[in-house]
């Protein structure tokens, strides 16, 4: 977060990185740290996106057409949120989808999420971006039963 000035550190709409406060939060604690003398840096791999709607749409990583852009192999999964109980019952009569890609090692490299709550969903699925986590070591983990975040590691 340190600029070509010495001492000097911006972070949010000045990195021009990612317009979003959330990411602005992360640029200021890096470069806190930086000015502390700790060791941390900033990755814009996994910065998620949303709108707040209703339904909610949320996105983080790649799409399909920046994975193609890239070269990137990746295959799609798609998932209705009325796989999931909860979702059905906190949202009658409205469906939505899960979308996950996946690179040739089964590493999600991204997802989108169209239903509420996509802004909570998302979050998992940024984690595993970041953390390069494959569909195998995602699938040891538990989820608590029901919640719609499950639509997430069901989708894997």
């Amino acid at each position: 977060m340190q600029t070509s000035i010495p001492n000097v550190y911006v972070c949010g709409d000045l990195t021009g990185f990612s317009l979003l406060a959330h990411t602005a939060v992360r640029e200021a604690e890096v470069a806190v740290h930086s000015i502390l003398g700790k060791e941390d840096a900033m990755s814009y791999r996994a910065i998620p996106g949303v709108v707040y709607t209703n339904p909610e749409i949320a996105g983080v990583g790649e799409t399909e057409e920046s994975a193609s852009a890239k070269g990137i192999d990746y295959k799609v999964i798609k998932l209705p949120m009325a796989y999931s109980g909860r979702f059905v019952a906190e949202n009658e009569g409205v469906n939505g989808v899960c979308k996950v890609l996946l690179d040739e090692q089964e590493r999600v490299i991204g997802a989108h999420v169209l239903g509420n709550p996509a802004s909570e969903i998302i979050t998992l699925a940024g984690t595993t971006i970041e953390l390069g986590l494959t569909t195998t070591q995602w699938k040891k983990i538990v989820f608590p039963h029901p919640t719609v975040g499950e639509i997430f590691r069901e989708a894997l």
